[in-house]
């Protein structure tokens, strides 16, 4: 899944609804009036996917409720995503569906969604084109810091006093696996999508990027969530940066 806990309140499922859709490479609205063929109607998160050609639009109407959804909220979206030439209606629920409502749905363009089944869906576009990207662009400058054949790093650390280069070895040490275990799910590098990993990493993480698991912090590897995940790499490698520059007395 995306994140570890579902969202608490209505706004927050809205907002991360379209905060998830949106960096799956959509483009959002929360709250949107659209028009349709019967009048104006306004929709909790409206997105569009420029991928497709057409390109696709998704109604998605979100409800914190303490009872399951009925069937009569899955006609009235069934209708406005037919009437307004959209091409699918999310109906996500924290709560649940009546049988009606599922029976409803049935051979329809309404798909009905808990808050798992909806990151379940777009995990994987979640995944490819935010979370792989964003670690892309982030561990660039500690690659540089910890790739084996780096002639121009080795110079300048050749330049350091002695107890700078012993530090910059230990960094080393310390950073690689790290590093390579970021790059093994970068999206730029490979330029092709792959499945989210499984989590939690422990036991799943590939040795030929992380020869040292000793050297990868515990919490990363016991992440259950791939936002947890991200925000956890982040982290790491921001720190790993940091400790280079401090050595180098700025960024080498």
């Amino acid at each position: 899944m995306i994140n570890s806990c579902p969202p608490d309140d209505w706004h927050q499922l809205q907002a991360e609804v379209a905060k998830i859709l949106n960096e799956s490479g959509l483009e959002t609205e929360i709250e949107k009036t659209i028009t349709t063929s019967r009048g104006q109607v306004e929709i909790d998160v409206f997105a569009k996917d420029p991928d497709q050609n057409p390109p696709c639009i998704y109604l998605c109407e979100c409800k914190q409720w303490k009872s399951n959804v009925p069937k009569s909220v899955v006609h009235s979206l069934r209708t406005v995503v037919s009437d307004s030439g959209a091409n699918w209606g999310l109906l996500i629920s924290s709560k649940g569906f009546q049988k009606g409502a599922y029976e409803a749905a049935a051979y329809s363009n309404v798909k009905l969604l808990n808050w798992n089944e909806f990151e379940l869906l777009f995990a994987d576009k979640w995944y490819n084109k935010f979370m792989r990207n964003k670690l892309d662009n982030e561990v660039k400058p500690l690659f540089e810091y910890t790739e084996p054949f780096n002639s121009r790093i080795f110079r300048k650390a050749d330049g350091l006093p002695e107890e700078a280069q012993k530090k910059f070895g230990q960094l080393r040490n310390k950073y690689t696996s790290l590093t390579f275990l970021a790059l093994d799910f970068c999206g730029d590098l490979w330029g092709e999508n792959t499945n989210p990993p499984q989590l939690p990493l422990k036991k799943q993480i590939n040795p030929v990027y992380a020869p040292n698991e000793a050297n990868l912090p515990d919490d990363l590897l016991k992440a259950v969530s791939l936002r947890e995940l991200l925000d956890l790499f982040l982290k790491y490698i921001r720190e790993g940066i940091a400790d280079f520059d401090k050595v180098f007395g700025g960024r080498a």
